[in-house]
């Protein structure tokens, strides 16, 4: 009986037959460049997912991402790859070469890591694993990543309650978005970010932060060496005269900061949307 190459496990990135790219439908710009960039690496067909649009957009990018992992979940495929339409491979034949040498390591459904993410905005510490990955404790942005079928249901169960935490209080979002809340998973299990950085997000207008965004240095500098030197720099500095960009990037260094938090149940936490 032939085998669906859908449930075979992922041995190099021809491999991946289950992406979901997330796109707002009036950003028909970002779905042109995000089926470019896929294309580029030989995923000729992902699937998109159409974004939850809401006026807080921090919430419906968690809805568009949860709504991702269930739709995973319930054609019981064995991984996933879910990224943003922002999504940026620096060079699409190094992230193909790198991305299969990752596979051919780590490769092997029985490995122990739990999500691998493509690309984010790392802040130390991190474990150095081999030449393809690190290891994260605190790594932000949802643009990019797969993840195991065994893990789906702690990952939807951590979105779920961050949704519900983000809801109540919005203006605590460097607690509660989907990329703040699950760095407790990462400090709990086994999430692996490719290393050197080989994808970023690209510089655009961001639908969620209202302005347009580039977060590529950041994203390439690990240790967060150089933002943290940025801001020494400029608050040294004795007549600033754009004081909003010494508050721009002393809120970066703040939000980029490991915070406690006080944790609800998520056994069963029900969706009221």
């Amino acid at each position: 009986m032939a085998t669906n190459p859908g449930n075979k496990w992922i041995n190099s990135i021809s491999d991946i037959k289950h992406c979901l790219y997330i796109n707002l439908e009036s950003r028909v710009d970002r779905k042109e460049h995000i089926e470019s960039q896929l294309k580029s690496i030989g995923i000729i067909y992902p699937r998109r997912f159409n974004a939850i649009k809401l006026k807080n957009g921090r919430i419906g990018c968690s809805m568009s991402h949860l709504k991702c992992l269930e739709i995973a979940k319930k054609n019981n495929w064995p991984y996933v790859m879910i990224c943003e339409d922002d999504l940026l491979f620096l060079d699409s034949e190094k992230f193909v070469k790198h991305v299969n040498r990752f596979f051919s390591l780590h490769g092997n459904n029985g490995d122990s890591w739990n999500v691998l993410l493509l690309a984010g905005n790392n802040v130390p510490p991190y474990t150095s694993i081999d030449d393809t990955c690190i290891r994260v404790s605190h790594c932000q942005t949802t643009t990019g990543y797969i993840v195991k079928r065994s893990y789906y249901n702690i990952l939807i169960s951590n979105i779920r309650a961050g949704i519900e935490r983000l809801m109540k209080e919005p203006e605590r979002h460097a607690l509660f978005a989907i990329d703040k809340f699950w760095i407790q998973l990462q400090r709990a299990h086994t999430w692996y970010m490719l290393a050197p950085v080989v994808a970023v997000q690209r510089e655009d207008y961001s639908d969620i932060e209202h302005r347009t965004t580039n977060y590529e240095n950041i994203m390439k500098d690990l240790d967060k060496v150089n933002l943290i030197k940025n801001v020494q720099n400029v608050q040294n500095v004795q007549n600033v005269q754009n004081v909003q960009n010494v508050k721009h990037h002393s809120q970066q260094l703040k939000e980029l900061a490991p915070q406690p938090i006080s944790l609800p149940s998520v056994n069963s936490i029900p969706m009221k949307f």
